[in-house]
């Protein structure tokens, strides 16, 4: 709607000023503004405003030529970081971006050779072709996004036209590629490290398990720490991972994968007290394998080289590329994939399990008044038999999880006036020796290994302890 206005000016001429406003919502998105010596003017010059603000996108390219690049790429990762679709590479070059003038020009503003410029710019830096690779595809994907998702006007056809002069002057291109493996005496050392680190205060995170796991699958850590219990098939030995990385599918490539070797072994021993099978951050875990290896020396050996390697152990362990590709997800093996109709559950007879599997008998589980009762106990007079205790002892006693595994120890956990405690028996002596405890100091006895694990790593009772215990105080 127009609004023509009549004034005189300070020195006696008449003048009239137009006015365009647009609404939407009772809100002005759009306002225009000007001033001219004859009405008839102000008038047409309006009609013009209105004729031009009823166009498709008129109201979209007014909205966007004054946002910045910056503010483009800060909402752009603030929406990626709070659906936890933001890498760590890509929020650090995001992050970097952000610290480039050229981020401080308006997007609509900013021609092919600003790009170009910038391009030339990070290269004299000594930024090396795959870096500014990564900028300038950082910059694509934060505009694409806001023109898909935003719905704002933005020509991207400048920043393609300089990606194509760039890469033709190789000033950008792809990174060179790795082939870094940790030697078996790298592995050996960095699993010892991690071990005496884990089995500190507060060192609740399974390294040692997750850098097995990551061999074993060829999974990415953010794959490992996304897997979920909901998504394992118990009877093919699958696991289900989620939005895995794919440039052509980025967000519902969802794969599932056999759990070879050891894998099964250590999803196994993981108690299940939380959704998430490696419910923990991974950027601990990363940061954890960086100053192992520094105060190592191991030098240029990145935990996503354990991808590579683990890639690489199922060829020299006789894999076929289509049956590699199952578990690492690649999909360069397209056109023999015609001709070949595998399944993943298949592979289980291709490769030796990591220990040798021995006939053991199952430990009898029982519920008894509120407790759980493992192997030789099926009840609170059991225990009481097995030490020796008399009524008094007993009586207020409220047993939450009891386990006699014979020579492979046993271990007594109750509430006795309103604290919780513990009573383990390393070997087949039974002795009544219960101290107080925490649930935070039987997560990490357990977590670490101390507590329900039999030597050769294998699962005794501590993962049914972890559970029954946060079951039970979880209703308190």
């Amino acid at each position: 709607m127009a609004t023509i206005t009549k004034y005189r000016k300070k020195n006696g001429e008449l003048s009239y000023s137009a006015t365009v406003r647009v609404k939407q919502g009772g809100k002005v998105i759009f306002s225009a503004s000007r001033s001219f010596p004859k009405e008839s003017l102000a008038r047409a010059w309006a009609q013009r405003v209105e004729i031009e603000a009823a166009a498709p996108g008129f109201i979209e390219q007014q909205a966007a030529a004054g946002i910045t690049l910056g503010e483009i790429i800060t909402r752009y990762r603030e929406e990626m970081s709070q659906q936890d679709r933001l890498g760590r590479t890509k929020g650090y070059v995001l992050q970097a971006l952000l610290r480039s003038s050229i981020t401080d020009r308006p997007a609509a503003e900013i021609e092919t050779e600003d790009y170009i410029e910038y391009g030339r710019m990070r290269q004299a830096e000594g930024a090396s072709p795959a870096t500014v690779f990564q900028d300038v595809s950082a910059i694509h994907t934060a505009l694409i996004h806001a023109k898909t998702n935003w719905k704002m006007s933005l020509d991207i056809n400048p920043l393609n036209s300089a990606i194509t002069q760039l890469r033709s002057a190789g000033v950008i291109g792809k990174s060179r590629q790795r082939d870094r493996r940790p030697t078996e005496d790298e592995l050996l050392r960095i699993l010892k490290w991690l071990n005496d680190r884990q089995h500190r205060q507060n060192g609740h995170i399974p390294h040692c398990d997750i850098v097995r796991f990551a061999v074993a699958t060829c999974m990415r850590l953010a794959e490992i720490g996304r897997i979920r219990w909901a998504d394992l098939d118990e009877t093919k030995r699958l696991i289900l991972v989620r939005e895995r990385k794919d440039p052509s599918n980025k967000y519902t490539n969802d794969q599932w994968l056999p759990l070879l070797g050891e894998a099964w072994d250590i999803v196994q021993a993981q108690p299940r007290i939380d959704e998430r099978i490696f419910p923990y951050q991974m950027k601990s875990v990363s940061a954890a394998w960086e100053r192992g290896c520094k105060a190592l020396g191991i030098h240029g050996l990145r935990f996503h080289d354990l991808r590579h390697h683990g890639v690489s152990l199922l060829f020299e362990q006789g894999l076929a590329i289509q049956e590699v590709a199952l578990v690492s997800g690649h999909k360069t093996w397209t056109n023999l994939k015609r001709y070949t109709n595998l399944r993943p559950e298949s592979l289980h007879d291709k490769l030796p399990r990591a220990r040798p599997e021995t006939p053991k008998p199952p430990l009898i589980t029982t519920l008894s008044a509120g407790g759980l009762y493992m192997g030789g106990w099926a009840n609170a007079q059991d225990v009481a038999q097995t030490f020796d205790l008399d009524h008094d002892d007993t009586q207020s006693m409220e047993i939450i999880f009891a386990a006699d595994c014979a020579e492979a120890g046993a271990c007594v956990v109750f509430i006795d006036s309103g604290t919780l405690f513990v009573a383990t028996s390393p070997d087949s002596t039974r002795d009544w020796l219960p101290e107080p405890t925490s649930l935070n100091r039987l997560r990490h006895r357990t977590m670490t290994g101390k507590m329900g694990r039999a030597p050769d790593g294998t699962n005794t009772y501590g993962r049914q302890l972890l559970e029954s215990i946060t079951q039970r105080l979880s209703q308190e």
